[in-house]
């Protein structure tokens, strides 16, 4: 008896969840077309109909990546009382993200990571309530970098804390509480 076509409207969404799954479970490596097609019970004709080769499927799992965490990003920081409050959610936000999902951020770095518009947003305000004239977008680029480079280094846990108070030192923010500077110690 031949298969009958695929004909499922969501069959797109379909590959792009298990897709994920796949990546975020044994990392892109291990991720196939074909057994994509085999876990959905599909031909792998209705794979390729959608996703031509596997980095099309990559291309697009990198997008989906960076708008999740783009949007986790952003959880919680505009309703935050000041922008200390809200540079020190934006960082938690990012933290418990990749403990959350570390392989899909080990996956999100392999590719340009632009620097998302809630740390622009925060940076400018922080920098306003603290009666500095602006930060460079230069400085923005640099935190950005920081945290990027703090996601990379799972072998030693690094605080919330102690990364924003060292965000503040990069960006030449003053420090606002004394013992920023001993948990820095405590933390490098």
């Amino acid at each position: 008896m031949r298969r009958q076509p695929y004909h499922r409207k969501n069959l797109a969404a379909a590959i792009r969840q298990h897709g994920r799954e796949v990546l975020e479970n044994q990392g892109a490596a291990q991720l196939s077309l074909r057994q994509l097609a085999k876990f959905l019970d599909v031909t792998p004709a209705a794979i390729y109909r959608h996703y031509p080769d596997k980095a099309a499927l990559l291309t697009q799992l990198h997008q989906d990546i960076l708008a999740d965490v783009t949007d986790q990003l952003a959880q919680g920081i505009l309703t935050s009382p000041d922008a200390q409050t809200m540079l020190t959610r934006f960082v938690t936000n990012l933290l418990t993200y990749a403990k959350a999902h570390p392989q899909a951020i080990a996956f999100a770095l392999t590719s340009p990571w632009p620097v998302p518009q809630s740390l622009q947003t925060v940076l400018a305000l922080y920098a306003t309530q603290h009666h500095l004239t602006s930060v460079s977008p230069q400085a923005v680029a640099a935190v950005w970098t920081f945290l990027l480079g703090v996601l990379v280094q799972p072998q030693q846990p690094l605080t919330v804390d102690w990364t924003v108070s060292a965000l503040k030192k990069l960006v030449a923010i003053p420090t606002l509480k004394a013992s920023d500077s001993s948990e820095t110690a405590d933390n490098f």
